[in-house]
């Protein structure tokens, strides 16, 4: 068997700051889809040199996606992680769809935290907070608005993805037990 790759620092920034574009390429068809595959990029071109191969994980992830923007890097450490495992299973040991299904039985669920806690909660709280001070005039008003939305989406953004990659498929095992 050939050295085993693995994923650098450097292809998980990229991957991860590309998250920030879930909605960049927002379509009917594939919602957050192609703008999850460009994130997906760096990572794929590391662990799939040979352009068939990386034509084949492209293919697999240029499908429909859709969740809570501050999920979208969990979901990526998840893929990245299981990615990573495929492209160093030995032949026929890991089945490619598994990546795929993982994403699809993320998608619903972590939508509908997401939806609850980042518009139905923390955006709420922020207008409650924020607008009585704006409509004084008050400079905080609009500062705290941003804050209370800005850093829980922040927080579950990077714990995410850490624990996305880190934990990777056996994340999901170890959930579900």
């Amino acid at each position: 068997m050939t050295n085993p790759v693995q994923l650098s620092k450097k292809e998980l920034n990229k991957v991860f700051w590309r998250s920030y574009q879930a909605l960049g390429c927002y379509t009917y068809d594939k919602q957050q889809g192609i703008s999850y595959m460009r994130a997906l990029l760096p990572a794929l071109q590391k662990l799939y040199p040979d352009p068939e191969d990386l034509k084949e994980a492209l293919i697999r992830h240029n499908v429909m996606f859709n969740t809570t923007c501050a999920f979208v890097p969990f979901c990526l450490g998840i893929t990245c992680a299981m990615e990573e495992e495929y492209a160093n299973a030995p032949e026929g040991t890991f089945d490619p769809q598994s990546i795929s299904s993982v994403k699809i039985a993320l998608m619903g669920p972590l939508a509908g935290i997401g939806d609850s806690f980042f518009w139905g909660t923390f955006r709420v709280i922020g207008v409650g907070v924020g607008a009585p001070l704006a409509v004084a005039g008050n400079i905080l008003g609009p500062i705290l608005y941003f804050l209370i939305n800005f850093i829980p989406s922040e927080i579950v953004r990077r714990v995410g993805f850490k624990i996305g990659y880190e934990g990777g498929s056996e994340f999901l095992t170890r959930i579900s037990e």
